[in-house]
């Protein structure tokens, strides 16, 4: 993979222009403005400088990798094994029985899940300690990964030649897994930051042709389809015929076409009793505790079951569980929506909460219940008026992955604890050490 400088891979904006930190605001939104026409790609506060991931850190990353392909691969043969009656009756029910007939039994009986391969490219989102708390197939944040990562290599030369441009990776990955030039047609109907995603796209292009931005690509041509949930990806315009592909064997999606990762369910899987048998230690060492909240109660890590009325009574500092929605109705399961932290409730609010997640359940509406983990974090950051500041808050690392491993990553600190990308999150990017190789990214014309 040939390296060069930052700058070679930038904006124009960039090469021909220097900033200050003081000046960092003004410089990001004179990059979305250039690259995207519209200044609304970064919202949020800025790090001083890009975060600096330790040796152990990007170790750990890339170690994680082949456990959490085997974590997918593994799922999507469990809804294969559900599907088909070989699995128990009460995995598949809750996989399915929550979705209109069209996008759930009737779609995945009709749909040769075989044909099937695990996403290939993924975010995760972690805890300071390093447990995943989700997985987003694929995701967002690819953007605003992208445009700090730009903005860094002005006011932070030096440091962001450490920084990998995503985009670039993005390329150069799916072009090796496909064999041929990329031609993508990514979805942004439900993306939960399109401005962000339309910057990552066009930084995109010089190495991948997306439909609907580049001349003479129509969407018969497109070889690789992006989405931010799975019932998008049947309800667009060209699904029928994309469909009818996949089944025949080509790989088409990134995010596959069935209800499977688009759903917080996923992370229960390795803990619950009647899937545990289908994953290994080292996948169930990637998550915090998670549990399916049924009927009968929920299973505390300790292996205890407790009714609703027994755990809301616990002390709150033993109620330290997040309440998760967990199917795929995407009002519910998108941007930290239908979250809820058990142990800041009243006993009363918390009973109400749970018996309110029960509700659905018999028509297969599920929610789990997560360990919390330790996220506090201290990051310098510039504000939009006084200068550099420091913040301590709730944290949440993000790992961007590819086919072949850890792409990159962000760091977002906020001082709610449900951390999302807003006007008050503090959001940085990470330089990897040097041993990772990474030298800014490549340059255009080595990517077209």
């Amino acid at each position: 993979m040939a390296r060069t400088g930052t700058f070679d891979a930038l904006p124009e904006l960039a090469r021909r222009s220097g900033a200050e930190h003081d000046r960092i605001y003004e410089l990001l939104a004179q990059l979305s403005d250039e690259v995207i026409r519209c200044p609304a790609a970064f919202n949020g506060l800025v790090a001083e400088q890009p975060y600096e991931v330790g040796a152990d850190h990007w170790a750990r990353l890339r170690s994680n990798h082949g456990a959490i392909r085997r974590w997918q691969a593994r799922s999507l043969q469990l809804l294969a094994a559900s599907v088909s009656g070989e699995a128990p009756a009460a995995v598949a029910a809750s996989f399915l029985d929550h979705l209109p007939d069209y996008v759930g039994w009737r779609h995945h009986r009709t749909f040769p899940l075989s044909s099937l391969r695990p996403p290939q490219f993924f975010r995760t989102d972690e805890a300071t300690d390093g447990k995943l708390l989700e997985v987003q197939c694929p995701g967002s944040l690819w953007g605003t990964y992208e445009i700090l990562r730009d903005a860094f290599a002005v006011v932070a030369e030096e440091t962001s030649q450490r920084v990998p441009s995503l985009s670039a990776e993005f390329s150069e990955q799916l072009r090796e897994i496909l064999g041929t030039r990329p031609v993508v047609h990514h979805l942004l109907d439900n993306s939960s930051h399109p401005a962000g995603e339309r910057y990552f796209i066009h930084r995109a292009r010089s190495g991948v042709s997306y439909f609907s931005y580049d001349a003479d690509v129509r969407p018969q041509d497109c070889n690789f389809v992006r989405g931010h949930d799975f019932l998008s990806l049947l309800n667009e315009n060209f699904a029928a015929g994309r469909l009818r592909a996949t089944s025949e064997g080509v790989h088409l999606y990134d995010l596959p076409p069935v209800a499977l990762f688009d759903q917080k369910l996923l992370t229960a899987l390795p803990f619950w009793e009647v899937t545990r048998d289908y994953y290994d230690d080292e996948i169930r060492a990637l998550f915090p505790y998670t549990a399916v909240v049924a009927p009968e109660g929920i299973r505390l890590e300790t292996g205890d079951l407790l009714h609703f009325e027994q755990f809301s009574r616990l002390p709150r500092r033993q109620r330290n569980y997040y309440l998760k929605y967990a199917g795929s109705d995407v009002s519910r399961n998108w941007g930290s929506r239908a979250v809820y932290h058990l142990g800041k409730l009243s006993q009363q609010g918390c009973s109400a909460y749970l018996a309110r997640a029960l509700e659905g359940f018999g028509a297969g509406e599920r929610w789990i219940v997560q360990l919390e983990q330790p996220t506090t974090w201290e990051l310098p950051y510039v504000t939009h008026v006084d200068g550099p500041r420091t913040a301590r808050g709730h944290a949440k690392f993000s790992t961007f992955y590819g086919p072949t491993g850890p792409l990159g990553v962000l760091l977002m600190v906020e001082s709610f604890y449900k951390v999302h990308g807003s006007a008050h999150t503090i959001t940085d990017v990470g330089a990897l050490p040097a041993a990772a190789g990474c030298n800014g990214g490549t340059r255009d014309e080595d990517r077209s």
